[in-house]
């Protein structure tokens, strides 16, 4: 029984120990860098995110969404690959011409269009981008825990 016990707390231990931070931590300490940064420091780091995401992000995401596809594709008997094209110009026969452009749009998300929440992990990304360089992330990291001492 003692041995059990022992073992039962030092499993609950570890295991609470082992737990990562919780995301409303994370963002939250990304929330206060970014409020202590002026409105051109924001901007620039608006603008490295949304380079991050436009140019090298969603670009990698497509190619391998597209690559695995066609390996789907390739692979499938000749049955399967006419039901697929089938399918597929259906759908796209049904659709209005608005749902059409908004598909096209898709393929080209840009960085403007996501929500402030969907911005979060790309500013911080940007943020640790330009605090590797000591530059103004930095800064805002030291106003951050100033007025967090408060």
């Amino acid at each position: 029984m003692r041995h059990s016990l022992v073992f039962g707390v030092a499993f609950g231990i570890v295991a609470v120990l082992s737990c990562p931070a919780p995301a409303s931590a994370q963002s939250w300490s990304t929330n206060l860098r970014w409020e202590a940064l002026s409105e051109s420091e924001r901007a620039l780091a608006d603008r490295l995110a949304a380079d991050f995401f436009e140019s090298s992000l969603r670009p990698a995401q497509a190619e391998a969404i597209e690559t695995r596809t066609s390996e789907l594709y390739r692979s499938a008997p000749p049955a399967a690959r006419a039901r697929f094209r089938a399918e597929r110009r259906a759908a796209w026969r049904e659709m209005s011409e608005s749902q059409r452009n908004a598909l096209r749009g898709a393929k080209r998300p840009a960085y403007r269009n996501l929500a402030e929440a969907q911005k979060a992990p790309f500013r911080r990304h940007a943020l640790d981008l330009l605090s590797a360089g000591n530059t103004l992330a930095d800064r805002g990291r030291r106003a951050a825990v100033r007025s967090a001492d408060l």
